[in-house]
């Protein structure tokens, strides 16, 4: 096998399992983990108790031998390395045979121990009652109905159904930035540094030049800077204005509403105002708590920091990125919406406010248990301070609206500032850790004094009342400039001639160079080294109905699919009764395992890592031997059963969701497969059901079109999703090219099989692991499979992949095919080789936000007219353009919760990026114009969001269909855990992709094994 992950000096650390592996087989050679039930039914797996043990071995070896410059190590093997690793994956395979083997009484037996376990999932065919795989299969969806919407602005705003809040952002003469930059330092040097000695100015100034030209010196470090940090400025700001553009425009008679609007902008302003003091130190601005310094000045410069706030404009969803390289403009396009203060989805459902000030708050669990916790106290402690700054500049108050005698028109006169610096700061800065936890108790108490619960409600129930109103808000751009301050340079002449331009407070802390980025109102700023010229704009934008409606049904088709089913279970408490009462005469495989092994005070941070890998490693090697010749019609799922709750999991119930749900992907490039879990506190047959129905979402469907305004003709379409996550990094941004990462992908089939009828089913998954040299030009996995869907007779891909993105304002320009990511001109060139008649359209997507105003019920509303749609993101060049919108109608929660409605917006490239092998026209006549091969492109993308919808209720189209591949609770995502060398990552998904590929290699080679 040719390992393409070796190399030379890459800056990537090699890692080295032998040790590990060789204590696993040693472990496995000891006891035969296989138990099989007397009725050969049932199959246990113990891997649990081999994975403690091997966990608890002393003296275990780190993979890694160094973590110098390290940020995640997986698979970066040498030659040397990759073929004893190769041979120890065999050897432990060959153990795990004898031992299955000498469970099922012979080879052969295996095989049919499999097949008797399997049954046809007819025979769970049923009405849902107790905890189990029975499901009703054979029960249609009700008619779905399908309306389409319009995207106009010559309508009044009481007849839309929908509205929308866009935000653009626009920075001018990006071009000019490092001409500009060059001669502001130049400045400097004349004015600050030398301003009496001319040859000492031209020393400096030709030290300057040869930093300019150097693409790795500290002038390239200050473009960096504002290329990377100007876009997050520029939205912290947005949210501030957005409120300042509601309190202008809005018509309301609540009084006190608009009174508490105006104080919390007047309080968000004080905060930087607070942090930008020209008249204070560095020094400070620095607390600490807990052993942990945080500079409050670095800290709020941040561009989420006001995001922990219960009411605050949250920009979601990019709509768009646009750069017009003739004028040197910069455009990035999103969605707007209100938090409401609503339950905190990962803590038990608490109110924003209670959580935040739960945090705080010393007596608690929480906070004892972070403090004394090494790998989060970090982390936590910035959380308090700076949560604890923000909610004193945004809540302290000496009015209370309980009080009769209460004035709200005095809410204005109250500044915090100065109380702040008077009563906390000195305490926050000092050493009394008890005096800094009386400060945070006693905040807590004034807070719930003074009922500021009160004003929050009365705000949030005026901006729900005026977002709802139909009245469409005028269009307004606010001007603002980007400086970066002249403070970031050196002050020292003697070192500025050794070419060392930046102040050493950079050099020490690289983060604290954020505070120089600053977004000022235009006028005179006489402290800028450089500045861009910015503007923000805000939009109302209203969809209205159209006539147009469609409407169809949708089936399970189950035939011929038989079902080898997986319980994964702890082995003690509620789970393991439920286990036993439900489970013990079913046939299936069973994994149990000790819920607690992962509890805090258990495993050291080492032994964690060897446990999960030790199960990583042993999980897939026993399902690969199982499954060695098991037919390709099973369907393989993963029922987990948990006891801890969704806010609070068990670590180890949480580490064995991840892996199931790893092994569920890497199994469905054969196999049907899925995961799921139940959770058995508060569990009643409604969660059941939903829980079933996710299990099951990924079998194939039927979709009968009952009502259509033109008949389909296109015969196969298939939707070729595809991300990825890093494997192996080196923290060195010199070495970023060199990083290696794990691709992942899942194809999509749909085909029409009747004039009015549609099937739609997963095809395959596929991973594997290539340097990013070779990931965006020519990865052989997905020319691979473009290769084997083109042989079964799919002549049209949507090819889905992460939005070529960067929030960043291209001053320092790279790859521009590197930038496309997945999308890039090679990579598509490749996949288009040697297939004329093949057309593959690159597509991405984003989800934003709107309020439904009202109408009728519908299961879905769709926008597919390219001409409306570009209002949405208008790029001048036409090099990205929206050509569909899908939104779900659907609302969840409580009433408070369902205020907004998410929308998913599609995008594809047009212009030059494919000469050779794509026609730009292709790309229009099929996705932009309105022809009927984009209608039923259309049609189709739009029930395969129908067919991954996984409740009972209100049954409607899935919001985001690709969230497996892409997205932060992606496979990828959930493959990763701490390795052994704290901050250093580990990729499970990587590393069994490279087991994988060895067990597959030797089956290919050894056909007859087994």
């Amino acid at each position: 096998m040719v390992n393409q992950l070796s190399g030379g000096n890459d800056g990537l650390q090699p890692v080295d399992y032998s040790y590990l592996l060789q204590q696993i087989l040693r472990a496995i050679q000891g006891e035969n983990l296989f138990k099989l039930s007397g009725d050969c039914n049932r199959l246990r797996m113990d891997i649990d108790g081999i994975a403690a043990a091997v966990a608890m071995t002393p003296g275990l070896q780190n993979p890694l031998t160094s973590a110098n410059g390290v940020r995640s190590a997986s698979v970066k093997f040498t030659e040397r390395i990759q073929q004893q690793f190769s041979g120890q994956i065999q050897q432990i395979q060959d153990q795990l045979r004898r031992h299955l083997q000498e469970t099922m009484g012979s080879g052969e037996a295996i095989a049919q121990t499999v097949d008797q376990m399997s049954r046809e999932l007819t025979q769970v065919q049923g009405t849902t009652g107790q905890l189990g795989f029975t499901f009703n299969f054979n029960q249609s969806s009700p008619p779905l109905q399908k309306e389409k919407l319009r995207l106009e602005t010559n309508r009044p705003g009481s007849e839309s159904r929908l509205k929308f809040h866009k935000i653009t952002l626009s920075v001018q003469n990006v071009d000019r930035f490092s001409s500009d930059l060059r001669q502001g330092i130049a400045n400097y040097i004349t004015t600050k540094l030398a301003p009496h000695d001319e040859e000492m100015q031209q020393e400096l100034l030709a030290i300057l030049d040869g930093l300019v030209q150097d693409e790795f010196s500290y002038f390239d470090d200050l473009q960096q800077l504002v290329d990377t940090e100007s876009l997050g400025k520029l939205k912290k700001e947005a949210k501030i204005i957005y409120l300042e553009h509601l309190a202008e425009h809005i018509e309301t008679s609540d009084t006190l509403g608009m009174i508490y609007l105006n104080d919390l902008i007047r309080r968000l302003r004080s905060i930087d105002d607070y942090i930008n003091d020209s008249g204070k130190a560095d020094g400070d601005f620095e607390v600490n708590y807990g052993g942990v310094t945080v500079n409050y000045r670095d800290a709020l410069s941040r561009a989420e920091v006001f995001d922990c706030l219960p009411i605050i404009p949250i920009i979601d969803g990019n709509l768009g990125e646009h750069t017009d390289r003739e004028g040197g403009e910069r455009q990035f396009i999103f969605g707007l919406k209100l938090k409401f203060g609503g339950p905190v989805q990962t803590h038990a459902g608490q109110e924003v406010l209670d959580y935040n000030l739960m945090l705080l708050d010393p007596e608690k669990d929480e906070h004892k248990e972070a403090i004394a916790d090494e790998t989060r106290r970090e982390s936590f402690v910035r959380k308090v301070l700076v949560r604890l700054f923000i909610y004193y500049f945004v809540f302290a108050s000496d009015c209370d609206p309980g009080k009769p005698d209460y004035n709200p028109d005095q809410e204005g006169n109250f500044d915090p500032w100065p109380l702040f610096d008077e009563r906390v700061m000195p305490v926050l800065s000092g050493s009394d850790e008890v005096a800094k936890q009386r400060i945070f108790a006693g905040f807590i108490r004034g807070m719930n004094k003074r009922n500021v619960r009160i004003k929050i409600e009365r705000l949030r129930s005026m901006l729900q009342n005026v977002i709802k109103r139909q009245k469409i808000l005028p269009t307004r751009t606010y001007s603002r400039k980007i400086n970066l301050r002249k403070g970031i340079l050196q002050k020292d002449v003697n070192s500025a001639l050794l070419g060392y331009f930046l102040d050493p407070e950079i050099e020490r802390n690289p983060k604290a160079q954020l505070k120089y980025v600053t977004i000022e109102k235009p006028g005179l700023e006489n402290t800028a080294l450089c500045r861009l010229e910015a503007s923000i704009k805000i939009e109302d934008i209203r969809y209205f109905p159209e006539t147009e409606r469609e409407r169809f049904t949708w089936n399970y088709q189950i035939a011929g699919i038989r079902m080898l089913a997986v319980v994964c279970t702890p082995n003690q408490g509620i789970c393991w009764q439920q286990y036993r009462a439900t489970f013990r005469n079913q046939p299936l495989i069973l994994l149990d395992y000790d819920n607690t092994r992962l509890n805090p005070g258990g495993l050291n941070p080492s032994q964690t890592f060897i446990y999960r890998f030790t199960w990583t490693v042993l999980a897939y090697i026993c399902f690969d031997l199982l499954l060695e010749k098991a037919p390709k019609n099973l369907f393989i799922p993963f029922l987990r059963l948990h006891e801890g709750t969704h806010e609070r999991p068990f670590p180890a119930e949480k580490f064995l969701a991840n892996l199931c749900k790893g092994l569920s992907y890497l199994l469905s490039h054969q196999y049907r497969s899925n995961s799921q879990g139940i959770r058995l506190q508060n569990f009643n047959r409604h969660r059941l059901e939903n829980g079933l129905r996710s299990l099951y979402s990924v079998l194939p469907k039927t979709f009968r079109v009952m009502e259509s305004t033109s008949p389909l003709q296109l015969d196969k379409l298939a939707v070729a999703i595809v991300s990825s996550r890093e494997s192996d990094a080196a923290t060195n941004p010199q070495y970023r090219k060199n990083r290696i990462a794990n691709v992942t992908g899942e194809i999509i089939g749909i085909q029409r099989s009747q004039p009015d009828t549609i099937q739609i089913e997963r095809l395959q998954t596929f991973s594997d692991n290539y340097s990013l040299r070779r990931l965006y030009r020519e990865p052989p996995i997905l020319i691979d499979t473009v290769n084997q869907l083109y042989q079964q007779g799919y002549r049209h891909i949507l090819y889905v992949a992460q939005a070529p993105y960067t929030s960043t304002l291209n001053i320092t320009r790279g790859d521009r095919d590197e930038d496309l990511y997945f999308m890039s001109p090679p990579l598509i060139t490749a996949l288009m080789k040697n297939h004329p008649d093949l057309k593959i359209y690159p597509i991405f997507f984003d989800k934003y936000y709107v309020c439904k105003l009202g109408g009728p019920k519908v299961n879905a509303f769709v926008v597919q007219d390219t001409q409306q749609l570009t209002s949405l993101a208008q790029d001048p060049r036409q090099q990205a353009v929206v050509f569909l919108n899908l939104f779900n109608g659907i609302s969840v929660g409580r009433p408070e919760e369902r205020f907004y409605n998410g929308v998913i917006s599609y995008s594809t490239l047009l212009g030059d990026y494919y000469p050779q092998f794509m026609d730009d026209q292709s790309i229009r006549q099929d996705l932009i114009y309105d022809t009927s091969l984009k209608r039923d492109i259309l049609q189709y993308l739009t029930l395969f969001h129908f067919s991954r919808f996984d409740r009972k209720t209100d049954q409607t189209l899935k919001l985001d269909p690709y969230e497996t591949i892409i997205g932060e609770q992606s496979i990828g995502a959930l493959s990763i855990f701490e390795q052994m060398t704290p901050r250093v990552e580990f990729n499970a998904l990587a590393f069994l992709t490279e087991v994988k590929k060895v067990l597959d290699l030797r089956r290919v080679v050894t056909p007859g094994r087994g």
